[in-house]
């Protein structure tokens, strides 16, 4: 019994600690790492080595999976056949759903660990994949000339992941122990400078806004008026110094140029894209406002507008485009699951820790949701549901001694 709590606790944390290094490195590793660990905990319910729990914060999270899912499946069915689609490709789309009830499971597997130990894990784990992928990052822009990526093949998932890693490392800096503070600061740094490596501007503004909250709500009193300026000018001088270094200051003149020209000649064609993408999906949800297109035939919808994309680069319409109204609230939903669990948690030791976890998790991917993915690509799916499930554990009673089973 308690050998068995202790190796699930082990392995919990094992597991943490690969799939945050290999976060930014690794790219759909991630979703191997997910889908492994999902399976093994599923086993393990079968077999009553591991019990189901609902409560808490997993009831919480559960909830809001099985809605999501579920709308999706809904409107899968109701727009079936709309087009010529082979029957077992339709089928497949919806089969990345089964990630997000694989979750399930996962939760009442890491519920053998406390919430300490796996927030902790979490936290360091960012912080060291941030500094690992840092030198390949930097070999990517400054020596082949190309927007860094990492091991996610594609800049924007890159940056995305490193966004999150720079604001889960910050809270290593309410441990106790220098050393962890030093890896903690230097975490935030290296994913930081991969953002703008990446030179993907929707998301930069993610670690230093988050960064600021951080120091005003959460550490504002373990610094002096003097610490704290000084912290908040470095913090203004590091973005500056990144945004020139990297060249994403030309980005950034770009994003203005669109602003001021409407659009016009000469403007980064990513802008120019986005835009017509969504003038043309508005009219196209508004035609199937409660029913939606269904996921499986979002591409031949978005081919009808003259462009060959999956998505239309904006979670939030995206949603909508598939299953209408209900499918941006079941979105929503989810999204937000993780801020209303560590909201709705009790005050302990652990409440500061969950709640800007929660807030760094739906502030990255609520702004890099406005220009990309939110759910529905394999590593922003991955990394929203270990981290969701990290925090509805952590907001979850721990077991009692006669829920571990022989």
């Amino acid at each position: 019994m308690h050998l068995l709590q202790r190796s699930m606790t082990a392995n919990n944390l094992a597991a943490i600690y690969v799939f945050f290094i290999l976060s930014a490195l690794g790219g759909s590793v991630m979703t191997g790492l997910l889908t492994a660990s999902a399976v093994w905990a599923a086993f393990y319910a079968t077999i009553g080595r591991v019990r189901p729990r609902f409560d808490g914060g997993i009831s919480i999270l559960t909830l809001a999976i099985l809605g999501y899912v579920g709308v999706n499946s809904l409107f899968f069915t109701v727009n079936y056949g709309a087009t010529d689609m082979p029957p077992l490709i339709a089928a497949g789309k919806l089969a990345p759903q089964l990630l997000f009830i694989g979750t399930i499971p996962l939760m009442w597997r890491l519920a053998f660990s406390s919430g300490e130990d796996l927030l902790r894990a979490m936290s360091r784990a960012s912080a060291i994949g941030a500094i690992a992928v840092l030198p390949v990052a930097a070999y990517q822009l400054l020596v082949l000339d190309l927007r860094a990526e990492g091991g996610s093949g594609n800049a924007i998932p890159f940056a995305m992941i490193c966004a999150f890693l720079s604001l889960s490392s910050l809270i290593s800096l309410l441990d106790q122990d220098k050393r962890y503070r030093a890896l903690a600061l230097a975490g935030f740094v290296s994913a930081t400078l991969c953002i703008f490596l990446a030179k993907t501007k929707g998301l930069m503004p993610v670690s230093v806004l988050g960064a600021l909250l951080f120091l005003v709500v959460f550490y504002r009193k373990k610094l002096s008026a003097a610490e704290m300026t000084t912290a908040l000018v470095t913090l203004a001088a590091l973005t500056a110094l990144a945004l020139y270094i990297t060249g994403s200051h030309d980005r950034l003149q770009s994003m203005v140029e669109a602003m001021e020209s409407g659009g016009g000649a000469g403007v980064d064609a990513s802008y120019t894209h986005r835009l017509d993408l969504w003038q043309h999906a508005v009219p196209a949800i508004s035609d199937h406002l409660w029913s939606g297109h269904g996921l499986q035939n979002r591409r031949a919808v978005i081919q009808s507008f003259g462009y060959g994309y999956s998505h239309l680069h904006n979670g939030f319409l995206t949603a909508m485009l598939d299953n209408g109204l209900f499918g941006l609230v079941s979105l929503l939903c989810l999204l937000c699951a993780p801020l209303i669990i560590a909201f709705r948690a009790a005050a302990d030791s652990l409440w500061a820790r969950r709640l800007f976890l929660a807030f760094a998790l739906v502030f990255t991917y609520a702004m890099g949701g406005m220009t990309n993915f939110i759910f529905g690509h394999d590593i922003y799916d991955s990394l929203f549901l270990w981290v969701a499930a990290i925090i509805a554990v952590s907001a979850t009673p721990d077991r009692k001694a006669d829920e571990f089973t022989a």
